[in-house]
């Protein structure tokens, strides 16, 4: 015959505890940097916009007139002016991509937002 073992403490009301749903908090590797102003964030497109140039003309062969216009129109929505003033301010990245031959998987480590193939 079992024994049965009651709580010596029932006349005492007891809290009771509700299950609460467990959320998981996806974790980055590494944070994004934040960008506080106008400034680091047209610095931060100026050097996406040459890493493009670099890609079109460099790597894909295309003309300077050819790429400068696709840049303006089609990826960066900005004046032809604005991607040339953009290239020369940053020439030393430039110069930098074409003396590394930086090639597309590297550059789709540096920026993967954009379509490198």
């Amino acid at each position: 015959m079992p024994i049965q073992m009651s709580l010596p403490f029932t006349e005492f009301d007891l809290p009771q505890f509700e299950r609460q749903d467990v959320r998981r908090v996806p974790r980055m590797e590494t944070p994004a940097p934040v960008l506080v102003n106008r400034h680091d964030r047209i610095m931060k497109r100026n050097r996406v916009l040459v890493a493009r140039y670099y890609y079109w003309t460099e790597l894909k062969r295309r003309r300077f007139d050819d790429t400068i216009r696709l840049l303006s129109e089609n990826e960066f929505f900005v004046d032809e002016r604005t991607v040339t003033n953009a290239i020369m301010e940053n020439d030393a990245f430039f110069r930098s991509l074409c003396d590394s031959k930086t090639g597309s998987r590297k550059l789709r480590m540096m920026f993967p937002g954009f379509d490198w193939n």
